[in-house]
Parts: C-alpha cells; sequence; structure tokens
C-alpha cells in the first residue's frame, strides 16, 4: 500500500512540476476546428520586386506545416479541408545611421539598417468560411552595412557569402557594400522563416 500511494504521489508531483513549468511543446496542438485535418497551401503570391521570395516562402510555410503533424498539407485545394493562402505585400529596407566618409573621397555608407517585411494572410475552410486572418503581418530585423561594424566571426557573417580574407582585400566602398547585401540576404531568410513561424502559430496552434 505504502509503495502504491508514493507512486501516485511521484505522478501527482511530476504532473504539477510540469504544469506549474508552464512545459508544452511548441505547435503540438490546435485551434482549428475538429473537422480541418487538411490543408492546402498554394504558391505564395509576391507583390515585391524581391526575385524567388514567393517561391523561398511558399516551401517554408509547407516545411512548417508539415514538420508538426498537426495537420497534413495537400496540393490540391479541391482535396483540402481548408486553404491558406498568403501574399507577401511589401520588402522596405530602412536606414537608421550612417557613417561619413572621411575626406568627401567616399560616399557615406548606412551602418544601421532595418529590413522589414509584409504579409498578408487567410485561412478559408472549403465552403469559403473564413478561420483565420492578418492583412497585415510584419516582421523585421536590424542588419549591419559596412564591414567595420560586422564582426566576422559570428555565425551570420560564416553563413554569407563573404569570407574574412576576401573582405580584407576589398576596398572601404567596395567591401561596405558587398558586407551590406551578404548581411540583408541572411536577415531576409530569417524573416522568411519566422514570418513562417507566425503564421502557423496564429492560425493553428494551440499555444500561440
Amino acid at each position: 500500500m505504502a509503495k502504491a500511494a508514493g507512486f501516485w504521489l511521484g505522478c501527482l508531483t511530476a504532473s504539477v512540476l510540469a504544469s506549474g513549468c508552464g512545459y508544452s511543446l511548441q505547435g503540438s496542438g490546435t485551434i482549428l476546428p475538429a473537422d480541418i485535418k487538411t490543408v492546402a497551401i498554394p504558391a505564395v503570391e509576391n507583390e515585391t520586386t524581391e526575385a524567388r521570395i514567393g517561391e523561398r516562402m511558399t516551401e517554408e510555410l509547407r516545411s512548417r506545416f508539415d514538420r508538426y503533424g498537426v495537420v497534413r498539407i495537400v496540393e490540391d485545394p479541391y482535396q483540402a479541408d481548408a486553404t491558406l493562402k498568403v501574399r507577401v505585400t511589401k520588402i522596405d529596407t530602412k536606414t537608421r545611421n550612417v557613417t561619413a566618409s572621411s575626406a568627401g573621397t567616399i560616399p557615406d555608407v548606412a551602418v544601421d539598417q532595418d529590413l522589414t517585411m509584409t504579409l498578408s494572410a487567410e485561412l478559408r475552410r472549403k465552403n469559403g468560411q473564413l478561420l483565420y486572418k492578418n492583412s497585415n503581418l510584419i516582421v523585421s530585423e536590424s542588419f549591419a552595412g559596412i564591414s567595420s561594424v560586422v564582426v566576422t566571426g559570428s555565425s551570420s557573417f560564416a553563413q554569407g557569402d563573404i569570407d574574412a580574407s576576401t573582405l580584407n582585400s576589398l576596398g572601404q566602398q567596395a567591401s561596405s557594400v558587398a558586407v551590406a547585401q551578404g548581411q540583408q540576404a541572411q536577415v531576409l531568410d530569417d524573416l522568411i522563416e519566422e514570418s513562417s513561424r507566425k503564421l502557423y502559430l496564429e492560425s493553428v496552434a494551440a499555444d500561440f
């Protein structure tokens, strides 16, 4: 009897601890109606001038939804219980600080910039009933646009197309432009991942 009581007390304690810590597996539940088992995600529309952003966004979204297995992704919207339509409506780059050139020989170069992506999304049943909508989903991240403020040993820099030796061989203006382009490309990848995460949490996940 004592052993049985100890066993159940241990289970109860573990349950309370887990609950008290707020432990949960992200994306493991759903806020969707019980009959929504399959979702179609058509190609994301790209209303910006950024090449291939729609394709990359579509791939990341489908991967994100498929990863947790809460709903099953199907190709044909007519075979899906609901369809998620997404548009990338805007991508903006805003300069926050600039560094002045020396003796006026080199143009001013941006130091800190913000890259912002805006999306519109809606999830509808096969009969057209709206399940989720966000017409102004915004994700933003800052990046450095000049070589002197970039930590070349960082993981973000290492994932780019420029290595430290190449950077040192470039002139100040050329290296600044090259770093800005490399950093912006990495940040855009981060924004695609973050916006996909937010869309999943808002439209599907119970722990949002």
